[in-house]
């Protein structure tokens, strides 16, 4: 019966995967070619002869190392959405619920105004993104240690994690308030998410550490979706609650961080996505996580493709364009509730 199960899971899992790289490519093909100014797909070819296509080249280049860095970031969003939203029983639960986002964008923000003492102007490439960790890895150990005395239970750590969340937005608050114009200036943009801005290294391990995030959720895939049956079904059917609980929320966390520290907080992926997921795959985790990753990356790579086009020549922040969208979509989930409620 196991055997029949397992095929039976095996068969719905490999066309969907197939299905996923599929989209991936097509995505990666198609949408670097939209912009003000839209490009045939004969553009490719033009970009891989020997003269490197002129001009097309830079801009088709620029436009695929974005798309591709929007898409890898929207999927580790989205992959931390679902695990908390899975850790804490709640639709609503999203990757900023924590103080991990905060954190990350409060050492960023920090970065930027201590660089006059450090570099003498603003900090060079990197130097954000290492301070984005370390405020990052700051808030992940902060939430540790204030629900270390009561089991790790999920409420604690969400109520750890609220209060982490507003102790570093107010550091955020309190640092802009200091610092002159310029630097001001910046740490505002950074704050509003942005792709076009990356340093184009930080594609590669920001990819890695998504696949490796990805692949180990997987083989969690069962205990997550025991989870989801209560605490008391779970110990009864062997699941260490306090280890898995570590287990998931560092797991977010180094997403959400590693996600912050190289786009900057981008809002709402991490919540919808994982929504949209369930609608089309069920509840199981198996195929959710997959889905989910995959609407995610969609998501965020459709709406870096708007932000570049929305503006011309300027390209929009992104978390501008998926505020748009997310906050209609959170209102509509709050009603919702209130009806189930009802």
């Amino acid at each position: 019966m196991k055997n029949a199960s397992s095929q039976t899971k095996a068969a719905r899992i490999v066309p969907l995967i197939l299905s996923g790289l599929l989209i991936t490519a097509a995505v990666l093909f198609l949408l670097p070619l939209l912009g003000r100014t839209v490009y045939s797909p004969g553009a490719w070819w033009v970009f891989f002869t020997a003269d490197g296509g002129g001009i097309v080249a830079p801009i088709l280049a620029e436009r695929f190392r974005n798309t591709a860095l929007a898409f890898v970031a929207g999927g580790g969003l989205a992959l931390g959405g679902l695990v908390l939203q899975t850790l804490f029983r709640n639709p609503l639960a999203s990757p900023f619920t924590l103080g991990t986002a905060s954190g990350a964008s409060f050492g960023a923000v920090l970065a930027i105004a201590v660089s006059p003492l450090l570099w003498g102007k603003m900090p060079p490439a990197g130097a954000g993104t290492i301070g984005s960790l370390l405020g990052a890895a700051a808030a992940v150990a902060l939430i540790l240690f204030l629900a270390r005395g009561r089991d790790m239970a999920s409420e604690t750590i969400l109520l750890a994690g609220v209060g982490v969340n507003f102790f570093f937005s107010g550091l955020i608050l309190f640092t802009q308030y200091l610092s002159e114009e310029g630097r001001l200036f910046r740490m505002v943009r950074w704050t509003m998410g942005q792709i076009s801005l990356t340093e184009p290294f930080l594609l590669i391990p920001l990819t890695v550490v998504v696949v490796i995030a990805a692949i180990l959720l997987y083989l969690f895939a069962d205990e997550m979706d025991i989870l989801l049956t209560g605490d008391d079904r779970a110990v009864s059917l062997g699941v260490n609650l306090r280890a898995v609980r570590i287990f998931l929320f560092l797991l977010s966390s180094v997403l959400v961080g590693a996600v912050v520290s190289v786009c900057g907080p981008i809002g709402f992926v991490g919540l919808t996505a994982p929504h949209f997921a369930r609608r089309a795959a069920g509840g199981e985790h198996r195929l959710l996580i997959p889905v989910s990753l995959l609407f995610g990356a969609l998501f965020l790579a459709l709406c870096y493709t708007a932000a570049r086009v929305v503006l011309y020549p300027d390209v929009l922040p992104v978390g501008v364009i998926t505020s748009l969208f997310g906050g209609p979509f959170f209102v509509w989930l709050l009603t919702r509730a209130d009806r189930s409620a009802g």
